[in-house]
């Protein structure tokens, strides 16, 4: 290996090497063929992650697809619901509107009306406000508070 402030020539790893090595005259030839079975054997080990890499971006892959899948069911299944529960209530909210709008409900409220004005009327709805004519009551305890215990 040469060292880094060489500009030409750059710094490789023990791993790596590269073909100069191979064929550089001082080896010998049991040294290249050393060298080249070690880079065989990195070549196929290399190669056996690559394929490794592959299967797994493979299986990463169809996750993706299946889970953009479910996504876009549970989407339409929530919007689904959405119109169906704002149709239930548009559909409640106009029954109620037509019940209100009965002649049952009208005659039951015409009904309920002159019931209570016939009751105000016979406990004596035609007084004035009891609240305008009360008189505060005084330290000794005259005034409204006493008339209303009378």
């Amino acid at each position: 290996m040469e060292s880094a402030e060489s500009p030409s020539q750059p710094e490789v790893s023990m791993n790596s090497g590269n073909a100069e090595e191979a064929v550089r005259p001082e080896l010998t030839s049991e040294e290249k063929e050393a060298k080249e079975n070690e880079w065989r054997e990195e070549l196929i080990k290399t190669e056996e992650e690559v394929n490794t890499l592959k299967q797994v971006l493979a299986s990463k892959q169809k996750r993706v697809t299946d889970l953009r899948r479910l996504v876009m069911k549970a989407n339409t299944a929530l919007k689904t619901a959405g119109e169906k529960t704002s149709a239930a209530f548009s559909t409640v909210g106009k029954k109620l509107e037509d019940v209100k709008n009965s002649e049952f409900v009208k005659s039951f409220e015409e009904k309920v009306g002159h019931a209570y004005d016939s009751v105000k009327a016979k406990v004596g709805g035609n007084k004035p406000a009891a609240a305008a004519t009360e008189v505060p009551p005084t330290e000794s305890g005259e005034g409204a508070g006493a008339e209303s215990t009378q």
